[in-house]
């Protein structure tokens, strides 16, 4: 089945009224709360990666959805972050609409099919816009993740 966001996320990683200055602002902020896994060893190259992946091309995928990521070895496994705006951040999307969810994915290098299997299903999941906003709408981390896990089993 491979990776489940549920397998990557925890609600000490989700933060809730994420803003910023810019997306660069927010990646930061993402990458703070990354570093409270013991899974990053490197939150200075991960911050690096995530920043010159992001000046490649946008990961704002459309949708008000917001995918960074980066392969690095600033992390020993696979760790997601998630930061929830209500009021959405511009990001330079591919639909030209701010986000109102940024996922941030790290993997360590050489992971890339456990990766895109993850970016896959987080696209799936969000695909659906009633779930989407029952996410962005909600309170507490904890909310967030029993949603995504009640959303999961479907």
């Amino acid at each position: 089945m491979g990776v489940k966001l549920s397998d990557v996320l925890t609600k000490e990683r989700i933060i809730i009224n994420l803003n910023g200055r810019d997306k660069y602002d927010v990646l930061g902020k993402l990458v703070n709360v990354a570093k409270t896994s013991d899974k990053v060893i490197n939150e200075a190259d991960l911050l690096k990666k995530v920043i010159e992946r992001e000046k490649i091309k946008s990961t704002g995928i459309g949708g008000g959805i917001g995918i960074p990521h980066a392969q690095t070895s600033g992390v020993t496994d696979i760790i997601a972050c998630l930061g929830i705006s209500e009021q959405g951040i511009e990001f330079n999307s591919l639909d030209d609409k701010p986000v109102h969810l940024v996922f941030l994915i790290a993997t360590k290098e050489r992971t890339h099919s456990t990766y895109l299997g993850l970016l896959s299903r987080i696209a799936r999941l969000f695909i659906d816009e009633s779930f989407k906003q029952k996410i962005i709408k909600s309170n507490t981390p904890e909310e967030i993740m029993n949603l995504i896990l009640e959303k999961e089993k479907e």
